[in-house]
């Protein structure tokens, strides 16, 4: 069975955020404020605000062609709860599958790059919060997702 670069994509990234949403699921509200032992340990709901940023600002780049600059919609929302980052990051992915409709292997973004390399950042950069996840598991002695342990190779051995 052949695939386009686009279902490859849209596979790929329903994948990652899917291992995402594992991981938000065995969160309880009090562990999104753990740090790592340093002191420039951002707290652990950080992460997932850095990747709803991330992702809203690559669909902006998406839908604008050039990059627009880094904002997230957790901004201004108060308390950052486990509801607030499922409910942004499904706002978002809802975003990302009716974008992805419109977008070809050969779309080009305004600043003349192609469309797929920044779906292919977005990708990459929540596999890279994920290492950064990781970190919180080990240190805290959080549960591995089930999802993570054959993914990652993570186990408590």
């Amino acid at each position: 069975m052949s695939h386009t670069l686009e279902q490859i994509y849209v596979q790929s990234w329903q994948h990652t955020r899917g291992m995402t949403y594992d991981y938000l699921d065995m969160l309880s509200q009090e562990q999104l404020a753990l740090t790592l032992p340093f002191p420039e340990s951002q707290p652990l709901s950080y992460q997932f605000w850095c990747m709803i940023g991330a992702h809203e600002s690559y669909l902006r780049k998406l839908k604008h062609g050039l990059w627009q600059g880094f904002a997230c919609s957790l901004d201004g929302m108060g308390d950052v709860t486990i509801a607030n980052i499922k409910s942004q990051m499904q706002k978002s992915d809802a975003k990302m599958a009716g974008l992805l409709q419109t977008l070809t292997v050969d779309s080009l973004l305004t600043d003349g790059s192609p469309a797929h390399w920044t779906v292919l950042q977005m990708i990459k950069h929540e596999n890279l919060h994920h290492g950064q996840l990781i970190n919180y598991i080990y240190c805290h002695q959080l549960p591995i997702p089930a999802s993570w342990v054959d993914e990652w190779a993570l186990s408590r051995d």
